[in-house]
């Protein structure tokens, strides 16, 4: 029986359609060097809770003044495991340096196709594709 996992992500995108990428090079953990900003959800959390502390505790932001919206709930499914994706998507007009990124090297804005040449830890042009149907 394969393993289970709920993580959501939170996709941050500028007026230029560019999302935000977290740098992995001091972080990485399968050789990624970027990755989108995602966190395991605790079993008694709710998508939303999760997204709301860990945006607090993982990048110092209080979400609840951003209009973020949820837009999809996707499984992907590894070899040894299953994982349950719920995703966040915020419009903002920070730049890259007005984040504060606590557990990585820092964060940098992309358009979607340029992030899609970039080293990730799977395959992300589903993802773009997902991303760029709700821009």
């Amino acid at each position: 029986m394969k393993q289970t996992r709920k993580v959501a992500f939170i996709w941050f995108y500028n007026e230029n359609n560019e999302i935000l990428l977290q740098e992995r090079w001091d972080y990485s953990k399968n050789g990624e060097e970027w990755a989108f900003f995602w966190w395991w959800i605790e079993p008694w959390e709710t998508p939303e809770e999760w997204f709301l502390r860990e945006a607090k505790e993982e990048l110092w932001l209080d979400m609840r003044d951003f209009d973020y919206k949820y837009i999809w709930d996707y499984t992907f499914e590894f070899s040894d495991r299953i994982i349950y994706r719920s995703i966040f998507l915020i419009k903002t007009d920070l730049k890259e340096t007005d984040f504060t990124v606590y557990e990585w090297a820092g964060a940098k804005y992309f358009n979607l196709e340029d992030a899609k040449k970039l080293k990730f830890p799977n395959s992300v042009d589903e993802t773009i594709e997902i991303i760029k149907k709700h821009m």
